[in-house]
């Protein structure tokens, strides 16, 4: 028997990551302000202020669909984190101004931290 690789039909995609529906409302519920600044987030808008919502991987490389490497946080940290491991972002100027480390950090970043270092 053939395995078909199309995509199930039941199954939502509403991000161009590959995240499941159900994970990214999960995740949209748990995280109301910034995981890393705390600041109150808002619904992506068709204009891009630094409060609104964004999706962070805390690893680039993977996976991209798994709840625990996946958070919200604002587009000022979004964009300052970049691709840059989370300890190696905490020491950048932006993250020290802020003052984000690994102690002010909201609970799933310290969960992948405890989970993965």
């Amino acid at each position: 028997m053939r395995l078909s690789m199309r995509r199930n039909p039941r199954v939502h995609m509403p991000n161009r990551w590959g995240i499941p529906k159900k994970i990214e409302d999960e995740i949209r519920a748990r995280d109301k302000r910034c995981v890393f600044c705390h600041i109150s987030m808002k619904r992506p808008s068709r204009a891009k202020g630094a409060s609104d919502a964004t999706i962070e991987h805390f690893n680039n490389d993977g996976p991209l669909t798994k709840k625990y490497n996946v958070a919200i946080c604002c587009r000022g940290c979004n964009s300052s984190k970049r691709t840059k491991k989370l300890l190696a972002w905490f020491k950048t100027p932006y993250c020290r101004k802020r003052r984000i480390d690994e102690n002010t950090v909201a609970k799933p970043v310290k969960e992948y931290l405890r989970r993965t270092h």
